[in-house]
């Protein structure tokens, strides 16, 4: 089995905001061991890109940018990283999380170990700003964080994959799911684990390994909250999963650390919204149907 200090990792970073990837870029640089790379996957074209200030000082040799030809969706740049890692281990991280060189060590050990699937806590970090009142621990999933003293599970922010595994048991991120354009769908993350480990594959939850997920002032509004709620709902429904979704959704939503009465009015406010995604959803699936059956028809 391979030392931990001698494995090689590809660190992915994908996204679609080309303002974000300058400060991505020198966070998980800082992260990295001397044997890992560092691969960006530009959810856009590369004129927009040629526009960021990254390209405004030299890249550092370890780092490979590679642009879809338009948004392609979170999932679709997941799998292309996949497929353009140059080390057996890859490491996905968002562009808005500050990763650690003891969370990359960490993760680094559990894949030497033999996991096949690893991922950190991740801590919402508001950059100064107060919390506000329809926010708490229990709608901390909407911004991609973990509730704090809770077990945690293994979201796209910050895990990593044993890629040779992940081709044999022929599992790929689901193109429907994860961020698209200007959309909020969710759970190609989860619902790839979920696959996974369905197939055999070991998973390992480091608890006690954290990165910082940097929460911009836009995202502490509570229209903002209800809309990643009801794309919630759209995402549990692409995944036929929408029963148990809501059921999840609503037993999160009641858990913050807040007066009962407050905690029992968010998650009435934030499960009907995912319940709303849901129904949309189910509506949009008809309609396209329907569509289909009458272009048939012709």
């Amino acid at each position: 089995m391979t030392s931990s200090a001698d494995l090689p990792l590809t660190i992915a970073i994908c996204g679609n905001r080309p303002d974000n990837l300058p400060g991505a870029i020198a966070r998980t640089t800082a992260a990295m061991g001397p044997r890992d790379r560092l691969l960006i996957i530009a959810d856009m074209p590369a004129q927009h890109l040629l526009a960021s200030p990254t390209t405004a000082s030299p890249l550092l040799p370890r780092v490979r940018v590679l642009c879809n030809e338009g948004n392609k969706g979170l999932a679709y740049s997941r799998n292309k990283a996949m497929k353009e890692a140059t080390t057996r281990h890859l490491v996905f991280i968002d562009d808005d999380i500050v990763p650690t060189v003891e969370a990359v060590t960490r993760i680094r050990e559990a894949l030497a170990a033999g996991a096949h699937v690893t991922g950190t806590r991740i801590t919402a970090h508001l950059q100064g700003r107060r919390s506000p009142w329809f926010l708490t621990s229990g709608q901390l999933h909407y911004l991609g964080s973990h509730a704090p003293a809770r077990p945690v599970s293994i979201w796209g922010g910050s895990f990593a994959i044993d890629v040779e595994h992940t081709r044999l048991l022929e599992v790929g991120f689901n193109e429907r799911l994860g961020r698209i354009g200007s959309s909020l769908t969710s759970a190609e993350d989860t619902t790839f684990v979920r696959e996974m480990t369905a197939r055999g594959a070991t998973a390992t939850i480091l608890h006690d390994a954290e990165v910082q997920h940097l929460i911009p002032a836009h995202r502490l509004t509570l229209s903002y909250l209800l809309r990643r709620a009801f794309w919630q709902g759209r995402s549990e429904a692409r995944r036929n999963d929408a029963r148990r979704g809501i059921s999840k959704e609503w037993n999160r939503n009641r858990s913050g650390a807040a007066p009962r009465r407050v905690r029992l009015a968010l998650a009435v406010l934030y499960t009907a919204s995912v319940l709303l995604g849901v129904c949309r959803e189910a509506i949009t699936r008809s309609q396209t149907a329907a569509d289909a059956e009458t272009r048939g028809d012709r």
